[in-house]
């Protein structure tokens, strides 16, 4: 058994970070030009539908998550507004001439939820102490995380993460800075690093990534879509003797799906790209928050999110092709299984609604690798439950045997 690394760290209410233009050996001066937005030629998307699941990038925070939630925060705004009235009825000793007050109403399936799975964790911050797993002996460790923002997860608990779990390469979407930080891990221990931001858009998106090894090459955006430059804060592609490294935050549908037509385009050109890199016989190791839920198992509410941005069919479908046609596998799932002692375990968990204590959550943090590479050289494809509250994702992590 892997023994386990412990960290304690006590956080501090508000932290400073100074900016720096050049971290380790390398000067990042990336960037990208916004898309315009382009409606989807379909049936128009009723009000009910729009953007159930908040993926912070529409700055809105207008995530409804599922149903049954929104069901919940109806019934308890309907139960206070009970109570109120009949605190004023007492206050004004209303005469028996006036009207009765009718008990709130509560819609049938609407109680509280919890978690799928005995014993999942519903802590709601990062936990002051980490006993995570130490690499194994000729080992690599790669960890993956949707940060939501830097200059936040840094007050809630990034570092005590990062230095629990002591990864090879750290892969960090969503940063949401406009310039590299300091200090985010240590240089001697990462002497590389790369940053890709959004020039016009501040405060949105980007990926940096981290390593203990210097890559041979890197690949800043995609080259393969239709305007590589808008891809540089989304996507960084590291090759390393035995392999390529694909770090990711791949755009989502939008609101209201908006945004559908131009994932495709991302979809397939991705596609493209994998399929170039492939050709050049190494192994590929895919990551990042790749904005979709593959199957029904990776969402707590499948039936009520068909067309929600990362559920719709067109998305599914979109992530299937590029599994078939590059021959990769979901190593998560080639692990796990899809069986009834599977489910429950996500990534994502939204800030509103209480959807961390009640586990309704979405799996949209993958490492997804060739064929060959899963089966020989796999060890551990995870998600760090416990890793929760720095962010509202929480890390994923990838354990193979041998170098990069």
């Amino acid at each position: 058994m892997a023994t386990k690394r412990t960290i304690t760290t006590t956080f501090r209410s508000s932290s400073r970070v100074t900016a720096k233009t050049k971290v380790g050996n390398v000067t990042a001066a990336v960037e990208e030009v916004s898309v315009t937005a382009t409606e989807v030629s379909e049936a128009p998307v009723s009000k009910r539908q729009k953007a159930k699941h908040d993926y912070n990038e529409d700055q809105t925070d207008e995530d409804e998550d599922e149903d049954e939630d929104e069901d919940e925060d109806k019934e308890e705004r309907s139960k206070n507004r009970g109570a109120s009235s009949d605190k004023k009825k007492a206050m004004a000793k209303s005469t028996t001439t006036s009207a009765p007050i009718k008990p709130a109403l509560t819609k049938k399936g609407s109680g509280s939820k919890s978690p799928l799975r005995a014993g999942a964790f519903t802590n709601t911050s990062m936990p002051t102490t980490l006993e995570l797993p130490m690499t194994p002996e000729g080992c690599v460790k790669i960890t993956s995380w949707n940060v939501s923002g830097l200059n936040a997860s840094l007050k809630k608990g990034f570092k005590s993460y990062i230095k629990a779990e002591d990864a090879d390469v750290i892969c960090l979407q969503e940063h949401k800075v406009s310039q590299p930080l300091m200090n985010l891990v240590d240089p001697k221990t990462y002497p590389f690093s790369w940053w890709g931001f959004e020039k016009d858009k501040k405060g949105y998106a980007g990926v940096v990534v981290f390593s203990k090894t210097t890559p041979i090459n890197v690949t800043a955006g995609l080259p393969t879509h239709p305007d590589p430059d808008c891809t540089k804060g989304r996507i960084v592609t590291l090759e390393y003797p035995t392999c390529f490294v694909l770090g990711s935050y791949v755009p989502n549908a939008g609101q209201g799906l908006v945004r559908l037509k131009e994932r495709m385009v991302w979809d397939v050109a991705l596609k493209e790209w994998l399929l170039q890199i492939k050709a050049k016989d190494k192994h590929i190791i895919w990551t990042g928050d790749l904005n979709v839920c593959h199957k029904p198992i990776d969402l707590r509410n499948p039936t009520t999110n068909t067309r929600t941005p990362g559920f719709t069919n067109e998305e599914r479908a979109g992530f299937s092709a590029i599994l078939d046609k590059v021959d990769l596998v979901d190593t998560f799932r080639e692990i796990q299984g899809e069986g009834e002692d599977a489910g429950g375990q996500y990534s994502y968990f939204s800030y509103r609604f209480q959807c961390r204590v009640k586990g309704i959550g979405w799996r949209l943090d993958y490492f997804v690798t060739d064929k060959e590479l899963y089966k020989d050289r796999v060890v551990e494809s995870a998600i760090r439950e416990e890793c929760y509250g720095a962010s509202d994702h929480v890390p994923v992590v990838l354990v193979l045997k041998g170098a990069l």
